[in-house]
């Protein structure tokens, strides 16, 4: 069986970010090496000679300007197209390159050093009266029907919309037609069950700004903010909205006017909030699954979407990434039955009909020092060269099912 999967290819660019080994990878091979590199500041020759070339002339000085200076550095293309595969962990892995390749337009790469999260207790009052104002607060009421009814609606206004569309009964309108149903039935259990014991209506909040050196949670009755985790996770929420997932398998750009006005309010607001910086990375329905397989809309034209942002530090942005991959039948079969993820930090929420009405903001990084202005880089061909080999270790795939990766862009991250 093969499986085709839209993939983004993301590149560290950083000399000897990890050791690359031939076989299997060692232990502890090049401790120190990684510290070392991180010190080394290159000289910029392609930078210096370019610009001394052009001294003299004005229009090839501003030529030099507009130039992608780094793109250059590493030796990037604009594009690149190539198929190769191996044998993975499991099966057969067949890699196919059409990609765009994106690099920051900038002059220097450098290595911060910094720490995740705030003082829990002034970011807690500088978000809390910059969102929802200077109170008075309360803490907020749970009322589970109420809770049960939102949902309720969101997922009978997706059933509605799915059953009204030319589907046919394919495996994946099944499935999918199942599982919504799943969630609706559930929600509708506990609205039907439901006594109210639990219930719990909004009161006052009369505590101070360093309650959240643990967990805060408040808000004002229709807005409301928590940040747990010692300021590591922050949650702005407006109204009574239905979770919506933010990953998505097809994640796409704006598809009209109307969706980049709307990416640019999710930026704009994130922006606002006094952490880092940030860029959009793609805009979806919330059921963008389904249109993608079968070419249909599936009835959230005029209401929610999920947005996911990136942090962008010296102009550069933060990809995130996963210390896991593969299944998790692939990682038992070869062994490896626990791995620890890396938080990384990331920026996620949903809009309604334009408005910001949901965001996340995990592990927020706070820059404390420079350690190096301009870090030495490994160029984009060795970059290539050592994925080529280590695409094939680091993949565990379903024992016997061949899979297809379908590269469709290259990042500088």
């Amino acid at each position: 069986m093969k499986r085709i999967l839209a993939l983004s290819l993301i590149l560290l660019m950083l000399a000897a970010c990890v050791p690359t080994p031939e076989e299997e990878p060692v232990i502890h091979k090049n401790e120190g090496t990684l510290e070392q590199q991180l010190a080394a500041t290159p000289v910029p020759e392609y930078q210096t000679d370019t610009v001394e070339a052009a001294v003299g002339n004005e229009s090839a000085v501003a030529d030099v300007s507009k130039e992608n200076t780094l793109r250059k550095a590493v030796g990037a293309p604009e594009t690149l197209t190539e198929k190769f595969d191996g044998e993975a962990v499991g099966a057969h892995l067949y890699i196919e390159i059409d990609a765009a390749v994106d690099v920051p337009s900038v002059e220097k790469v450098p290595v911060l050093r910094g720490q995740v999260g705030y003082e829990p207790d002034k970011a807690a009052e500088r978000l809390t009266k910059l969102l929802i104002g200077d109170g008075p607060y309360i803490r907020s009421g749970y009322h589970a029907r109420d809770y049960a009814q939102v949902h309720m609606e969101y997922y009978q206004k997706w059933i509605d919309a799915l059953d009204q569309k030319p589907y046919g009964q394919s495996a994946d309108y099944d499935a999918l037609r199942k599982s919504l149903q799943r969630h609706f039935d559930t929600y509708a259990k506990n609205y039907r069950e439901d006594t109210g014991e639990n219930d719990r209506d909004d009161k006052p909040w009369t505590g101070s700004f360093s309650d959240a050196k643990e967990a805060f949670v408040i808000g004002n009755g229709t807005q409301s903010i928590s940040i747990v985790d010692h300021a590591r996770v922050f949650t702005y929420d407006s109204g009574s909205h239905p979770s919506l997932p933010p990953w998505q398998t097809n994640a796409r750009g704006p598809r009209n006017e109307q969706e980049r006005q709307w990416m640019q309010n999710a930026v704009d607001f994130a922006n606002s909030l006094g952490y880092a910086q940030v860029q959009s990375r793609y805009i979806n329905d919330p059921d963008e699954d389904t249109r993608m397989r079968q070419r249909v809309e599936t009835g959230y034209e005029s209401g929610y979407k999920v947005f996911y942002l990136l942090p962008v530090y010296e102009g550069i942005p933060l990809y995130p990434y996963t210390t896991n991959s593969g299944s998790d039948t692939g990682r038992q079969a070869a062994g490896v039955h626990y791995d620890k993820d890396l938080k990384q930090e990331e920026i996620f929420g949903t809009l309604c009909n334009g408005e910001v009405v949901q965001l996340q903001w995990d592990c927020p990084f706070t820059v404390t020092s420079t350690e190096n202005e301009n870090v030495p880089l490994l160029s984009f061909e060795r970059v290539m060269e050592i994925f080529r080999r280590q695409v094939f270790m680091g993949m565990y795939l379903d024992e016997g099912h061949d899979e297809t990766y379908r590269i469709t862009s290259i990042e500088f991250s």
